[in-house]
């Protein structure tokens, strides 16, 4: 069983709307004063996607839970700084600014000849939410994690991006006609509509600065919106004007409530305040209190109309309870598991009722007992039929046949039924291109070939043979970041998934390898760097620098590499390793802490940075951290500029001295830093919402995303070694190319290919 080892190596405990479970992790053990010793182990080979039902139910969620906790501790931030505020002002910024340049009012910058060309993932969709079908059964409509909003056709075809310029994707969605007047939502709290299918987006008016969005439903022509302001203050909100303003008609102080509203023709609606039932026979202009659950303050509803109707409630993601008599009484009927507040009953069945979580539970008999549909690890054998893990929403409607329909959004894309989920279709087979990477590492050798480590769609390689848009294979199942290998191929390539290190060895059918972490203190998916001299050996960074070396064909054996200790306290850990491209011997790391590092002997013995002049002590975590390609003293880190802190800070004199180099950036985070391949010095940085320019003596960034990619966040960053272009590798719209020479009129990479002593750039013929 090749299950996590380490798996909740974090210090921190919090918690993020955004999240489906709570995040907490527990705090790791302090690192011994001695170095630890390797652990014992036994050479395995990894199993493919299709054998990969290792964990149980309980143990997948550990891991959905370290994932949420690495992805909050990115965000560090000073005390009392709220990062998600000041990047929900970012997104409403990059918002704003595509809405002036689609209207004519901000002209288009131009930057030369560069373009931006999207390449996929064609095939690999990534986090979905929320589905529905207009009236007439032309258009599908689907709202993604961090991909906006997409329309395609009823059987998967024709997927469109309409929510490029959308931040913060679609949580919830409502469609009012065939499309007239789209109204999206995220679970943090920004609302937005189009009338012009995603062209420009505009707030309603009459809604507060919200922490959080429950639901958004349409009934009889209204929308009803409930929402979740600081300290779990709900209330129930209205607009009568399709979407264009919104005002509370039922405030909600006993607890954040739900809402649920027949979905066919004229019915009550039927609401919690906390417990309390409140029933309205008039759209919401008068409210009745009717039934009451035990005492509970968070309650999630559902409802089947053929029931008249019969309602199902979840109090305080505990219990489920069931009412035959329209909420004036209740039974209990067990205690849920796997409950990520995603619930919904079928229009013709009462019986049939679901929730999601890590996987669907269905019950055909009211709730007397439930079953799966598949186990989640089932999906790799056959994903266009069998539902992937994490269930992000549950919605039901009739087509326009009047036939029910089931749509299912999953952490692997969107899946219809249409058989009450007796059977399950997989929508995003082809063109949904809303896949989330961690990171992206393109072969120097065979640049056709594209890796790719994504948010629980494994690790990735482009298919052979496939033009346009990159086509992937899942190697294997999971989530994988901090892909390297010595020379750039992919002749032997390293990548780390929590608990593991993955070893593919092999450019055309590679064989994959594994390797535990060392007994140490590290991040959730610590950075790990090939060793620039040795592609058999390859660098881990945990709370001391690790080196792993190929000891037999299928084993590599870790050892202390370095007596430095990067753990001041037991909790503190390497967050990012780099060695300059220029001159191996010398090094870079960062701490999670915010300490700076560098050395002259390949990283055997640290000097910190705070012997001279200090960086100002920000909460790095997941450092961008990249030497130039061009002069050996010239270094760039990245990471949090939330508070008044400097999300890029530069270095001149090989990491002694470092100074602010964030002119140009908002607060944000940054996410990765690289160079341009044609020896400019240009950089490149990627962030919560954009991507960003600054030549080497430039004054500031400049934001490069224009109105042509995607308002998301930009990961990773690659700078390809066959063509001046910076690739980029995004969470929530796959892989976005930025090439600075579209149409190949320089030459790339500049060299001397007649050794005549006159570079191409230069050369009228250099091939004479």
């Amino acid at each position: 069983m090749w299950l996590l080892t380490s798996l909740l190596a974090c210090s921190w405990s919090t918690t993020t709307t955004e999240a489906p479970v709570d995040v907490t992790a527990a705090p790791a053990a302090p690192v011994a004063e001695a170095p630890a010793p390797a652990p014992e182990r036994s050479p395995r080979l990894l199993r493919p996607p299709t054998e990969t039902g290792h964990m149980d139910l309980a143990e997948e969620r550990a891991h959905k839970k370290a994932r949420k906790a690495w992805f909050e501790e990115i965000h560090r931030a000073p005390d009392g700084v709220d990062w998600r505020a000041i990047e929900r002002q970012n997104g409403l910024a990059q918002i704003a600014k595509r809405n002036a340049l689609a209207s004519g009012v901000l002209p288009q910058v131009e930057l030369g000849p560069a373009k931006w060309v999207e390449r996929g993932s064609e095939n690999q969709a990534g986090r979905m939410h929320a589905a529905t079908l207009t009236s007439d059964g032309e258009w599908l409509y689907a709202g993604s994690a961090l991909g906006g909003i997409w329309r395609g056709r009823p059987d998967g075809s024709d997927w469109t991006p309409l929510g490029d310029n959308l931040y913060g994707g679609a949580h919830h969605m409502v469609v009012l006609g065939d499309g007239d007047v789209i109204i999206a939502t995220t679970n943090w709290g920004r609302v937005h509509r189009t009338t012009d299918e995603g062209r420009t987006w505009e707030e309603p008016s009459g809604i507060p600065w919200l922490w959080g969005v429950r639901r958004l439903v349409e009934h009889e022509g209204d929308v009803f919106l409930v929402v979740t302001e600081p300290y779990d203050n709900c209330s129930l909100m209205r607009s009568s004007d399709q979407g264009q303003s919104f005002e509370v008609v039922l405030p909600m102080p006993q607890g954040c409530g739900d809402i649920w509203v027949p979905r066919e023709g004229e019915g009550a609606i039927y609401a919690f305040d906390g417990p309390t039932v409140m029933v309205s026979a008039d759209g919401g202009d008068s409210w009745q209190e009717r039934g009451t659950l035990p005492a509970s303050v968070r309650t999630e509803v559902t409802g089947s109309e053929a029931g008249a109707p019969r309602l199902y409630a979840v109090a305080d993601s505990t219990t489920l309870y069931r009412s035959d008599d329209a909420g004036w009484t209740w039974e209990a009927l067990r205690e849920v598991e796997d409950y990520w507040s995603r619930l919904v009953a079928s229009i013709d069945d009462p019986d049939r009722f679901a929730w999601g979580g890590v996987e669907v539970h269905l019950t055909r008999d009211g709730g007397e007992s439930f079953e799966r549909p598949n186990e989640w690890w089932e999906y790799y054998e056959n994903p266009a039929d069998l539902l992937h893990a994490d269930i992000m929403g549950l919605q039901v409607q009739r087509d326009a046949t009047g036939a029910e329909i089931w749509y299912l959004s999953t952490d692997g894309g969107l899946y219809i039924s249409r058989d009450k989920v007796d059977t399950v279709e997989n929508l995003s087979l082809t063109g949904l291109r809303v896949s989330q990477y961690y990171d992206v590492h393109t072969s120097v050798t065979k640049p056709e070939q594209v890796a790719a480590g994504a948010q629980d769609q494994g690790f990735q390689r482009t298919k052979e043979g496939v033009e346009g848009r990159f086509w992937f294979d899942q190697l294997i199942s999971g989530d994988y970041g901090h892909i390297t290998s010595t020379d750039g191929s992919h002749k032997l390539l390293y990548t780390n998934y929590p608990g593991v290190m993955l070893i593919l060895e092999g450019q055309n059918d590679p064989a994959l390898y594994w390797a535990d972490f060392p007994a140490d203190n590290y991040a959730w998916i610590p950075p790990i760097v090939a060793d620039p001299d040795e592609p058999e050996a390859v660098f881990f960074a945990g709370g001391q620098l690790w080196r792993y070396e190929r000891q037999a064909t299928d084993y590599w054996e870790p050892e202390v590499y370095s007596s430095q200790s990067f753990s001041s306290d037991g909790y503190e850990y390497m967050s990012a390793l780099a060695f300059s491209p220029l001159d191996s011997d010398r090094a870079y790391a960062a701490t999670s802490y915010g300490r700076l590092f560098w050395s002259t002997d390949k990283g055997r013995t640290w000097v910190d940075a705070r012997d001279g002049t200090a960086p100002w002590p920000h909460y790095f975590y997941g450092h961008a951290l990249h030497p130039s390609i061009t002069d050996t003293e010239l270094v760039y880190v990245g990471g949090s500029g939330y508070g008044g802190g400097m999300a890029v800070m530069r270095s001149t004199n090989g990491g002694k001295r470092w100074e602010d180099w964030s002119q140009g950036l908002p607060e944000t985070h940054v996410y990765t830093l690289v160079e341009a391949p044609d020896g400019s010095g240009t950089m490149f940085a990627g962030t919560e919402t954009a991507a960003y320019m600054r030549e080497v003596d430039g004054d500031a960034w400049i934001d490069i995303t224009a109105a042509d990619a995607p308002v998301t966040i930009y990961w990773s960053a690659e700078a390809l070694q066959h063509e001046n272009t910076i690739r980029f590798g995004t969470y929530g719209r796959g892989i976005w190319d930025y090439q600075l020479d579209p149409e190949g009129l320089g030459c790339f990479p500049v060299v001397d290919h007649d050794d005549d002593g006159h570079d191409c750039d230069v050369d009228c013929d250099d091939f004479d």
